[in-house]
């Protein structure tokens, strides 16, 4: 796999961004290579659903820095904020990868008018 700079790789996405293309980042060897990385260093498990004590196969991995707004990021398994290091890509099960969108069924439900009411 050939090494992409930060610039290279900010300007391709970039470029997909503004042609309305950025699935063709989704299909690159780099990306698939790197996602099925960080699926086996995880056991192919659900980040989401292991916190809360289940175990669902992973199927896609998240970018916590998403990669529309941080582009440099999108092949980075980290990032650094005021000196402290975070994961950037996260193992999830479909549906918890629609809560943490808030795709299809998961968007935030209204709270009732009263207390009876739920």
């Amino acid at each position: 796999m050939n090494k992409i700079t930060r610039e290279e790789l900010t300007n391709w996405i970039e470029r997909l961004i503004k042609e309305n293309r950025l699935y063709s980042f989704y299909k690159s060897k780099e990306w698939r290579h790197l996602k099925e990385e960080v699926l086996k260093e995880n056991n192919y498990e659900c980040a989401m659903c292991r916190e809360s004590g289940k175990v669902t196969k992973a199927e896609t991995v998240h970018h916590v820095q998403h990669v529309k707004k941080y582009p440099w990021l999108a092949l980075s398994k980290t990032y650094k904020y005021k000196g402290i290091e975070y994961k950037n890509l996260i193992p999830l099960c479909h549906d918890c990868h629609d809560k943490v969108h808030g795709r299809m069924k998961y968007k935030p439900k209204p709270k009732p008018i009263t207390e009876e009411r739920w």
